[in-house]
Formats: structure tokens, C-alpha cells, sequence
């Protein structure tokens, strides 16, 4: 399959990599506080999109991180090193890459 149709059908170098987050925070009253900062230093910071629900302090969420040419590692590596760095949070787990 020639290049065009790789990028046209997202295949190859083109897919785009996402994972499944699930964090767990130490309050339920500040919620709204980390979740956007979660979205502007985690998520826009490192280039990706998230999407996904929440109810009380867990939320879940569906990590974009990019075709495979842009480090999806990297990026995931960056948004968990910030998780890591949450007084906020008790605890995250990350899924397995997939393709969205």
C-alpha cells in the first residue's frame, strides 16, 4: 500500500495511539481544580487530546496521543512523570496502548 492510502486509512506510521487512564484523587472537593489543570499542563502541554467521565474523586479517561511517528511513549511517559508529581491524586493506572 503506497503512502497516501496509509495516511488516508491511518495505517502504519499514521496510526494513532491512545490509552486508558483511570485516576484515583485524595478529595472530592477539588475535582474541578485538577481536572483542568490535568487538561492544560498534562494533556495540551505534551500535544494530546483526552476525553471521558468522572464521578467523584476517579475520573476515566481516554489519553490521545498521537500517530506512532510522534513518541506516544514519550508523551505518555510525560503526562504520568506529571500525575507523579500530584499531591491531589492517590493513585492512577495506565491501560495498554491501542489504536483509536
Amino acid at each position: 500500500m503506497n503512502k497516501r492510502l496509509r495516511k488516508k486509512k491511518r495505517l502504519g506510521e499514521f496510526t494513532e495511539c491512545g490509552c486508558q487512564l483511570v485516576i484515583s484523587l485524595n478529595r472530592k472537593d477539588r475535582v474541578d481544580e485538577f481536572l483542568d489543570s490535568f487538561i492544560e499542563e498534562a494533556i495540551e502541554a505534551n500535544n494530546c487530546f483526552c476525553g471521558g467521565s468522572g464521578k467523584d474523586d476517579k475520573l476515566d479517561v481516554i489519553v490521545e496521543l498521537g500517530r506512532m511517528v510522534d513518541n506516544p511513549d514519550g508523551k505518555l511517559g510525560r503526562v504520568t512523570a506529571w500525575l507523579d508529581q500530584r499531591m491531589d491524586v492517590a493513585g492512577y493506572k495506565t491501560g495498554n496502548m491501542f489504536d483509536l
